[in-house]
């Protein structure tokens, strides 16, 4: 996708000058109006240059016969190359101050010349670039300007049918006016039309860039499903019962005085390399994170989808969490430990919060899950009867005894210490 969007930006790359021009006064408006006020800026400098070889046509065909028609139309040279000077005084002013020198100009040009000169095309290009110099949102104005072109155009034809008396043409000069026009008219409408085109394909890639950024970002904010299901139905609350789902909360030992004595950037660097590849590893199990509170760290198996043996998925999440902080402890050459706490029941599962969005769990298995982990020792993995009685007969169990529980009394719980060797586990 990157490489493609490489290739469209040199496709369509064009020269730095013209992008100059193109953002001369553009700055301070969003990004929809700068892209209008572009066109408008590359139109009216196109039409200043174009008047560059009418002057020089008219001199060196006739410099004193002309002279009255070099000194009215000389001007626009600098009246359209002040275009963009107008965008300060509001985002429509540009373009209302183009099209009045557009059509001030343009009927000088009829009546200089008359109709058969040609010049009287220039109305259409003009006509046609009202819509992308005013906006969608300004149809009236545009039809007004377009409505002015028409009224142009049709007086050429029906009034100004010969030059002026004072101007000494003879045919073959009105012949390379009109074979001067009708490219120059054609050559506006497409360069207009094509940059047009590009600034609504930079905007198109733009919003796609920025669509698939949303997209990543919510789906590591929310579960894949969950995500989909928010993108689809907006306004529908995600609130799941979900009747067996298997919680693990992990507690990093002694973290508050260890971050204590170190930098800011130590503290994010440590937790995210612990994190990162405790993330890794409840991906390669099927496992939704859930989140990160401070040190403490929250997996789910069985939802937002349901997932088979997702009992077991989550005890050999919880056996690597021991080896990996085993790792950890080697390469930083200090003892990292966590405590780990199961439970497997049915919870209750849905985004909460209109602004940032978290998907979370609730109900008796997230609280026993979680005081499993409280009430654990560093290095274990401390579950409940319940889990025991799924997976005792694929993983070893070892029997802590009873331990009291604020809110639900005495309990009787389990080291979880390993795979059976003739265990058979699904993947």
């Amino acid at each position: 996708m990157a490489q493609n969007g490489r290739k469209s930006r040199s496709f369509w790359r064009l020269p730095n000058a013209v992008w100059w021009v193109a953002r001369i006064g553009t700055a301070g408006y969003p990004p929809r109006i700068r892209r209008r006020l572009a066109v408008t800026n590359v139109i009216a400098a196109m039409v200043s240059l174009m008047t560059i070889p009418y002057i020089l046509l008219y001199a060196l065909y006739d410099w004193y016969g002309l002279l009255p028609a070099i000194i009215a139309f000389s001007p626009q040279l600098v009246f359209y190359a002040l275009t963009p000077y107008f965008h300060r005084y509001g985002p429509i002013s540009g373009a209302l101050y183009l099209c009045t020198m557009w059509l001030i100009f343009g009927v000088g040009y009829c009546m200089f010349f008359g109709r058969d000169s040609g010049l009287h095309f220039y109305f259409l290009p003009g006509a046609a670039a009202s819509l992308l110099v005013f906006g969608s949102e300004r149809l009236f104005i545009s039809a007004c300007v377009t409505t002015g072109g028409l009224i142009a155009f049709l007086a050429t034809e029906v009034l100004f049918v010969e030059p002026l008396s004072f101007i000494r043409v003879e045919p073959i000069f009105l012949d390379t006016l009109y074979y001067l026009t009708v490219p120059f008219a054609f050559l506006l409408i497409f360069t207009t039309s094509f940059f047009a085109f590009k600034e609504a394909a930079q905007a198109e890639m733009a919003l796609e860039s920025e669509h698939q950024f949303s997209e990543r970002l919510l789906q590591n904010i929310l579960p894949q499903a969950v995500a989909v299901r928010l993108r689809d139905h907006r306004t529908q609350m995600v609130a799941d019962q979900i009747p067996s789902a298997t919680i693990l909360f992990a507690d990093i030992v002694d973290f508050t005085p260890r971050a204590a004595r170190w930098e800011p950037q130590q503290v994010i660097a440590f937790l995210g390399r612990v994190f990162g590849q405790f993330d890794a590893i409840a991906s390669a199990h099927g496992l939704e994170k859930i989140k990160t509170i401070g040190d403490a760290y929250m997996v789910a198996g069985g939802l937002p989808e349901p997932q088979p043996d997702h009992e077991a998925m989550v005890a050999l999440m919880a056996l690597e969490l021991l080896a990996c902080c085993r790792r950890i402890s080697e390469q930083v050459g200090e003892p990292v430990e966590v405590r780990i706490g199961l439970d497997t029941g049915p919870v209750v599962a849905g985004v909460i919060g209109p602004n940032k969005l978290l998907y979370d769990v609730w109900g008796d298995t997230v609280n026993t899950a979680a005081h499993m982990e409280s009430h654990g020792v560093a290095g274990r993995i401390q579950a409940a009867d319940c889990l025991k009685s799924r997976l005792e007969d694929r993983f070893d169990f070892e029997l802590r005894g009873e331990i009291e529980v604020k809110g639900k009394g005495p309990m009787r719980v389990w080291f979880l210490t390993g795979v059976k060797a003739d265990g058979v586990l699904s993947t």
